[in-house]
């Protein structure tokens, strides 16, 4: 909305001195005298103001890229509403790619510990924890994916359970961890758990995205 009022204002100001340009030059062409040059220059600084000011307002009109919403064909921002589940889990393969060359380093590595790759206040990384859950929980039974869970770090797991909380997953993080508990290596109850889950980590990815659409930028 504040955008709006300003390209509105700016668009305002410069109708103004054109149309002000415009009356003064016809005038110069009417009078004689030392006001004449007078109107003449006044008139062209208007000209050179309203130029001025359409520029920037073109310039400025153009939005900050969001990294959820940013369209690279229109070069504006989708409207929030029209986000989708598929575009997020596509962004935040695309992140987790840069994050983590293999998901063997993302799950074995220290990547969860860092603090400078997750945007400000780490606000990426409940949906980079959303993401390692959501890959797991398409992979079939006999997956070698799964033994990137099997051989995750206790800090890494706990890293990641600390991450959904924030997003404010207590009942699945509590179920996760009862069940790591109870199957140190992925069996069965964790297979069928996180299989079942797929389309909430979508879901709840989506909405942890919109809830704070303004700190993607």
């Amino acid at each position: 909305m504040k955008r709006k009022l300003i390209s509105c204002f700016l668009v305002a100001i410069a109708i103004i001195c054109f149309v002000a340009a415009i009356v003064l030059l016809v005038f110069a062409g009417r009078i004689t005298g030392y006001k004449k040059p007078l109107y003449i220059i006044v008139g062209t600084l208007l000209f050179i103001l309203f130029a001025l000011v359409m520029f920037y307002w073109w310039i400025s009109r153009k939005e900050d890229p969001n990294f959820f919403l940013y369209d690279s064909q229109t070069e504006q921002n989708i409207p929030v509403e029209q986000l989708t589940e598929r575009t997020v889990i596509e962004r935040m393969t695309y992140f987790v790619g840069k994050l983590a060359p293999s998901p063997e380093m993302l799950w074995s590595g220290n990547v969860l510990e860092w603090t400078s790759k997750f945007g400000h206040r780490g606000i990426f990384k409940p949906l980079v924890a959303y993401k390692m859950l959501y890959d797991l929980s398409l992979q079939g039974a006999d997956s070698s994916y799964w033994d990137y869970l099997a051989n995750a770090s206790d800090e890494s797991l706990g890293i990641l359970c600390a991450s959904l909380e924030r997003a404010d997953e207590k009942k699945i993080v509590r179920a996760f961890r009862l069940i790591m508990e109870a199957e140190p290596k992925p069996g069965p109850q964790m297979k069928e758990f996180l299989s079942r889950n797929t389309a909430y980590f979508s879901s709840r990815m989506l909405m942890y995205v919109k809830k704070n659409i303004d700190c993607f930028y």
